[in-house]
């Protein structure tokens, strides 16, 4: 009887642990958003670096010949892609506490300015920084800053 009641409470005990925390609440503190924001924005721009940086050995290694409008079309959807990784990881954090909206919406106009210069990178590229404008405002609002990348 014993070994019986010591299983049972054994098996209460695995059981009520194992409800805790199997939540799917993806709900953050403004300062653990915040935190986690500027990590993955700060990954982002790292990442951006290092392309940037390898974009521009590879066309010193190859300036014989001028960027062909393909070349800089390629350069500037490798760029997006980087920008798109660090909006996934932006979306993937969770909300903020009481600024749910904000976050959303923030994430949306990175999506689409991200869409914007996909369709037609090269009709972008004269004006590409007015695409992040928007995206920019809704970091500032949000309280964190720049998110550039």
């Amino acid at each position: 009887m014993f070994k019986g009641a010591s299983l049972f409470a054994v098996l209460a005990v695995v059981l009520a642990f194992a409800g805790c925390g199997g939540g799917d609440d993806s709900t953050l503190t403004k300062a653990e958003y915040t935190q986690q924001l500027k990590l993955a924005c700060n990954e982002g721009t790292q990442a951006r670096e290092t392309l940037i940086a390898e974009i521009t050995r590879q066309y010193y290694e190859e300036r014989e010949k001028p960027p062909t409008p393909q070349y800089q079309a390629n350069n500037l959807r490798k760029l997006v892609d980087t920008y798109q990784a660090t909006t996934k990881k932006i979306s993937e954090i969770g909300l903020p506490e009481g600024e749910e909206k904000k976050a959303e919406a923030f994430v949306r106009a990175r999506e689409e300015a991200a869409a914007e210069i996909e369709a037609s990178p090269l009709g972008t590229r004269d004006n590409i920084l007015r695409l992040f404008i928007d995206p920019e405002k809704k970091a500032e609002a949000l309280g964190v800053g720049t998110c550039d990348t």
